[in-house]
């Protein structure tokens, strides 16, 4: 298909949603199938003319066209009168005159275009019909004659054009009352939590899995339990992950399911070579099926097994949203690093970052640009346009935050986040080696270096975040030891416990002795290096303090299975018990492996 082929089809399909969508109006204002009918024939040509462009130029096979499509159209929309229930016409009888006007018997006429509908299997009238609808009427839709699966498809539909909230709305109606429902409802409970997670309302979408873990339906409780499964594999609270599966297994122990779950939840707990075990696992016992419902599956499970649990997570995500494969595709061709910038070093500081003329010039377009774009695709065509935004640090942290936010999978980070930032610091040693800069400071006082040093950090975050601590370690150590030592992004409390991880103790006292009397991370830390470092008083008294000003982490680090205090997404209160909660998650792993927590409990005078 060439481009005017492109053109016209895409212009086919947008007028043929034009005529659905009028067809809706029309039906709405009577109906009466006779009113709608007549309408039809007489106008639906002139409604969608690209439409009707591609049908042979006859009147007869208009005529029937039009006859047969409208008849399909009206038995397939769901009537307000009728408690959104079509009323459909039956098929004329063979021998009677034919429904079109042509005076023939129909088995002789229109007959034979019935088939004409079988291009549409799965058309849904729905969505036409509620767009229609003023919002009094479409807050009091009777659900309870309303197919759950088509409010489902409606709600897609509806996301897909960034309708989320509207798609929030009739869903939340349907599940007013979640024990009225039953399986036929498992793929709109799965939209509603979609839609909650493009909204960003975490609290609605927990208190919707909440309903779901005690609906009475099997299959709508499954599909709860598989949704917290992921929750609590993401927040690593993976004792309690896995404790959740195993209840999912006795309750759908032959749900196909389980098989992605299980591998996804172990990919994300690191253990790859677990993951690729059960997946070989899986592989053997969905094999014996012998249809091909389950290819997809079976095709991420290979990979898996094969040992490339990036690939099959990124395979996922491709089927989801087929954008990604250029996304990944233009980060993987990203243009060398080329200076852009001018830099005045002066008194151990590099100065500002101070961008040119082109530079600026681009960030301006980029600016104006962004703010009309609709998705992924419109920023990469811009990209593609302009290659010197990749030599931008405020265009790649702009870019960075979109990305951050992209709704994929395990591995985005391996391919496509982290190849990025890579790309920013790769840019970054570059501008300061041509200015002779490499070991001075790059303050975050200067408004102009905070992209640049925000990039870095999301860096050393991301390696975190999969377990790459060395990779992390090196890029933090640049950052609190020579680019910024006044530490404005927080990264010490971090490094001095990756140091710990990776055995460097003498280099994590020496980071606390640079940060002496400092915030509640860096003062457990100091004391868990001492500790480390065998310094057996200079440990108690940094325990002592540590545990004096901040007494909510030894609290939280202590508890055998502490509950989740109520988090803010905007700030965490020192001293409180969110600070305590997010220490532990972070740095618990270490406390444990290296003693650290036996020797606090008995420091507290705590038995195991």
């Amino acid at each position: 298909m060439n481009q005017q082929d492109d053109f016209l089809h895409d212009a086919a399909d947008s007028d043929l949603e034009f005529l659905l969508n009028r067809s809706a109006s029309v039906i709405l204002k009577s109906e009466d199938p006779d009113e709608f009918l007549r309408w039809f024939r007489q106008y639906a040509p002139d409604v969608a003319p690209a439409f009707f462009k591609s049908f042979p130029q006859d009147s007869d096979v208009l005529r029937s066209f039009l006859s047969v499509f409208s008849r399909f159209i009206w038995n397939r929309t769901p009537l307000p009168g009728n408690r959104f229930r079509p009323r459909p016409l039956p098929k004329p009888e063979r021998n009677a005159p034919c429904t079109c006007g042509s005076g023939r018997k129909y088995k002789q006429c229109c007959a034979t275009a019935e088939h004409a509908d079988e291009a549409l299997p799965n058309l849904s009238m729905l969505p036409f019909v509620l767009d229609q609808l003023p919002a009094k009427q479409l807050a009091a839709l009777p659900y309870s004659y309303l197919s759950p699966e088509e409010l489902a498809h409606v709600a897609e539909t509806w996301m897909e054009e960034g309708r989320e909230k509207d798609a929030a709305k009739l869903l939340e109606g349907l599940f007013a009352d979640i024990a009225k429902l039953d399986e036929r409802a498992e793929h709109a409970f799965d939209r509603l939590l979609d839609c909650y997670d493009r909204l960003n309302n975490p609290l609605k979408k927990k208190r919707m899995i909440e309903q779901g873990l005690n609906a009475p339906n099997r299959q709508l409780r499954a599909t709860a339990m598989q949704r917290m499964c992921c929750i609590l594999s993401d927040r690593s609270e993976y004792p309690q992950a896995w404790a959740l599966f195993q209840d999912l297994q006795r309750l759908t122990p032959n749900d196909p399911s389980l098989a992605h779950l299980e591998v996804v939840m172990l990919v994300g707990q690191g253990d790859k070579q677990r993951a690729a075990e059960r997946a070989r696992f899986w592989l053997a016992r969905l094999s014996r099926d012998p249809s091909d419902i389950h290819e997809s599956l079976l095709g991420f499970l290979r990979t898996v097994a094969e040992g490339d649990t990036t690939g099959a997570m990124i395979g996922v995500a491709k089927q989801i949203n087929p954008a990604l494969d250029r996304l990944i595709a233009t980060i993987r061709h990203l243009p060398e690093p080329a200076c852009y910038y001018t830099l005045k070093p002066m008194e151990g500081s590099a100065g500002p970052l101070t961008p040119d003329a082109k530079l600026r010039r681009l960030w301006a377009h980029w600016e104006v640009e962004t703010e009309f774009f609709n998705d992924l695709g419109d920023d990469l065509d811009w990209l593609e346009k302009n290659p010197l935004a990749w030599q931008s640090f405020k265009i790649l942290e702009d870019w960075f935050a979109v990305l951050e936010d992209y709704p994929v999978t395990h591995g985005f980070e391996e391919v496509a986040l982290i190849p990025l930032l890579q790309h920013a610091e790769a840019l970054l040693h570059k501008v300061l080696d041509l200015h002779h800069a490499e070991k001075l400071k790059l303050e975050w006082g200067w408004h102009e270096n905070r992209p640049a040093l925000r990039l870095q950090a999301s860096l050393a975050y991301h390696l975190r975040g999969i377990k790459r601590y060395a990779e992390a370690v090196r890029v933090m150590e640049w950052m609190v030891l020579t680019l910024n030592p006044n530490d404005n992004q927080g990264m010490r409390d971090a490094l001095i416990h990756d140091y710990l991880r990776g055995n460097r103790i003498a280099d994590a006292v020496a980071l606390a002795k640079l940060y002496p009397d400092d915030m509640a991370a860096m003062e457990y830390g100091t004391a868990f290096a001492l500790f480390m470092d065998k310094q057996t008083e200079a440990a108690a008294e940094a325990i002592r303090t540590a545990s004096a000003r901040y007494p909510e982490i030894r609290k939280m680090l202590l508890a055998d299975n502490p509950k989740q205090p109520r988090l803010n997404p905007e700030y965490v209160k020192v001293g409180g018990k969110d600070e305590a909660w997010f220490y532990r998650k972070d740095h618990l792993d270490i406390w444990q492996t290296s003693g650290g927590l036996d020797w606090l409990r008995q420091r507290s005078g705590k038995k195991k």
